[in-house]
C-alpha cells in the first residue's frame, strides 16, 4: 500500500475539481489522489459541461483535473469560464488528463488556457505531482515529450503574435515580460522592479491586451521567442 504524503500543520489543502465520466478511469484518479492528503478533491462531476461549468463557478477551485475526450470541443468555452473566475484571488488552473494527443492538440489547448497534460499512460504516482506543480502556477507536459512540444508550442505562438511588436510597451512592461521569461514570480518582479505587487499585476494585464495574450504561458514564450534574455 502506498503513503501517503502527510499535509503540513496549518497549510491548507489543495482543492481539486474532478471531471470524468468513465468510472474505470475514475476510480484510478480518485485511488491515486487519496496518497496525498495535501490534495482534497472537493467535487467530482459526471455530467454534463453546464453543470461542471456550474461548479467551476459555485467551487473556485485552485486545480481542475479535466479526463473526457468528448468533451475537447467544448475547451474553449471552459477555459474562458476558468479566465472569467480566476480575475479574482483565487487563482484556477486546468489539468487535462488521458491518452495522449498529438503535439499540435496539446498546443491548441494551451493556448486556450490549459495548464498541462497528464498522460494516463504515465506512472499514476505522477499525478498528485501533477496537482502540487499546477497550484504553484506552473505547467505540467509530458516529460518525455517536453522539449519538442515546447519547441512547437514557441513556433506557434511565435506566429500568432508576430504582428505584435515591443514597441507598444513602455520601458517597464518590457523589464516585466522579460522576468515573465525569466520564470518569476509576481513577488519576485515587485522586488527585483521595487514596484508593489498590485503594479505588477497593472503591468502585465497592460501587457495582455497590448500583445493580445490571455495566460502568462503565453507571454513567457513570447519572451523566449524574442531572444528578450
Amino acid at each position: 500500500m502506498k503513503k501517503k504524503t502527510p499535509a503540513a500543520s496549518g497549510i491548507p489543502k489543495t482543492s481539486v475539481l474532478l471531471y470524468c465520466p468513465s468510472d474505470l478511469i475514475l476510480a484510478g484518479i480518485l485511488k491515486s489522489l487519496e496518497t496525498d492528503e495535501t490534495i482534497e478533491v472537493v467535487a467530482v462531476e459526471k455530467g454534463t459541461i453546464d453543470s461542471f461549468m456550474g461548479a467551476i463557478r459555485r467551487l473556485r477551485p485552485q486545480v481542475i483535473l479535466f479526463a473526457s475526450a468528448e468533451a475537447m470541443p467544448n475547451m474553449r468555452e471552459i477555459c474562458k469560464a476558468i479566465r472569467d473566475i480566476s480575475k479574482d484571488q483565487i487563482k484556477t488552473q486546468m489539468l487535462l488528463l488521458g491518452n495522449i494527443p498529438s503535439h499540435e492538440e496539446i498546443v491548441s489547448l494551451i493556448n486556450v488556457g490549459a495548464r498541462g497534460y497528464f498522460d494516463l499512460n504515465d506512472p499514476s504516482g505522477q499525478l498528485p505531482e501533477a496537482v502540487r506543480v499546477l497550484a504553484k502556477g506552473e505547467i505540467w507536459l509530458p516529460r518525455d515529450k517536453m522539449s519538442s512540444i515546447m519547441d512547437r508550442i514557441i513556433s506557434v505562438v511565435g506566429r500568432e503574435i508576430k504582428e505584435k511588436t515591443l514597441d507598444q510597451l513602455t520601458p517597464t512592461e518590457f523589464q516585466v515580460l522579460k522576468l515573465i521569461g525569466q520564470g518569476k514570480s509576481n513577488d519576485e518582479i515587485a522586488a527585483g522592479l521595487f514596484i508593489s505587487k498590485n503594479t505588477v499585476r497593472s503591468h502585465i494585464k497592460s501587457i495582455y491586451a497590448k500583445l493580445d495574450t490571455h495566460s502568462r504561458l503565453q507571454l513567457a514564450l513570447y519572451a523566449i521567442n524574442s531572444a528578450l534574455f
